[in-house]
């Protein structure tokens, strides 16, 4: 009787532990569905062996990754109505379709024809803009690396079609004056540089943000970040700036380079990165979205695009015979210019510490010349582009 009652005990307590066992596999595969719900934005599936597909989702932004243990030539494009995000892939032996339905992506569509597969994202609104680079890695690896922009509804997209998104940037503001010379400040120029430049924008139908339209401060990585947040085609930086030595003049154009390619370069970008500091902030590291490789993947085209920006400001104003600085395309580290997918250059108008140019900077006539000149330079810019 006694060894009965042990055996039942013994019976009712393993009992108990396999129920605790049962709840705690429950409890972590709860965790782990709501994890997985938490990312939905982040998805991997395998087209076939070879190929494999992620996706990542902020806003109105998609990124797709396309990875391939083959070498493979890739032909993408977009379509609209509806709109499709189209991409063939060669040399594919095998092939497997899935549909997915995501924030932005409505579903993914596939074929294939012999070795040749077509992949067709249906998207729920319309692209605003696309992008995309071929990566080679090692072991013949390439990855097909595409970005693109939506716009948040089909009204938004009839509203906004072909208008491209300039943010202007009013260098300095509030505590942080900028460089300053006989009661003139760099912050007040700057801002009546940028309203100038606003107005020639918008006569040309580009859409338009102004980081500051008043006498405030704000962070350097704010302002970047508010230029991707507007999804933004291009960031413009004005300044005026200043310099111990007083011959040094003319306008210049400054585009992201952790090295600077001259002494005067560096000195102006260490002084611009202190603005947080000066207005009683610390200056952070700009917030991470993606992957350290995908962001020095998109800052190399970014890059390139903002050298592009540069060599064609420099060539046209030169036409328009502008004093330019001696060497008027320079590259620094300046912190606002970091963006990694939003072109970025910044406008040095001229140095507040040259007599000649202070008398021109002071001169509304003479910036409304300048930013005419720039809002062309813009407009031309992304006509060679389209």
């Amino acid at each position: 009787m006694f060894t009965d009652f042990t055996s039942a005990l013994a019976r009712r307590a393993l009992l108990k532990v396999l129920f605790y066992c049962t709840c705690i596999k429950f409890i972590y595969l709860i965790i782990y569905i709501s994890i997985l719900f938490t990312f939905n934005s982040i998805f991997k599936y395998s087209l076939a062996e070879s190929i494999k597909i992620y996706s990542y989702e902020k806003g109105n932004f998609i990124r797709l990754l396309l990875s391939n243990e083959k070498s493979f030539l890739s032909n993408s494009f977009i379509l609209d109505d509806p709109p499709r995000l189209v991409v063939d892939i060669n040399n594919i032996d095998s092939f497997s379709k899935s549909n997915f339905n995501y924030k932005l992506i409505k579903k993914i569509r596939a074929s294939k024809t012999n070795d040749k597969a077509r992949l067709v994202f249906d998207l729920k609104v319309p692209i605003k803009n696309f992008k995309k680079t071929i990566i080679s890695g090692k072991n013949n690896n390439y990855t097909l690396l595409i970005d693109l922009s939506l716009f948040s509804t089909q009204e938004s997209f009839n509203q906004n079609y072909n208008k491209n998104i300039i943010v202007i940037d009013a260098g300095h503001g509030g505590p942080d004056p900028g460089a300053v010379r006989n009661n003139i400040k760099e912050k007040d120029l700057t801002l009546s540089a940028a309203k100038f430049l606003e107005k020639e924008l918008l006569k040309k139908n580009f859409k338009v943000y102004l980081t500051r339209n008043s006498d405030r401060y704000i962070k350097l990585r704010n302002r970047v970040k508010y230029a991707r947040n507007k999804s933004a085609d291009l960031f413009i930086s004005i300044h005026a700036d200043s310099t111990l030595n007083k011959k040094t003049n003319g306008t210049s154009i400054y585009s992201l380079s952790e090295k600077a390619s001259d002494k005067l370069s560096q000195a102006l970008a260490d002084r611009d990165n202190k603005s947080d500091l000066i207005a009683g902030l610390d200056l952070d590291d700009l917030d991470k979205d993606v992957s350290d490789i995908l962001i020095d993947l998109s800052r190399r085209e970014t890059k390139n695009s903002s050298i592009n920006f540069a060599e064609l400001f420099i060539s046209y104003l030169e036409k328009q015979k502008f004093n330019l600085l001696r060497r008027p395309h320079r590259q620094a580290g300046f912190a606002v210019l970091k963006a990694p997918d939003v072109p970025s250059v910044l406008i040095e108008m001229g140095f507040i510490s040259n007599n000649s140019d202070l008398k021109k900077l002071t001169n509304p006539v003479f910036q409304k010349k300048l930013m005419k000149n720039v809002a062309d330079i813009i407009d031309k810019y992304f006509q060679s582009i389209k």
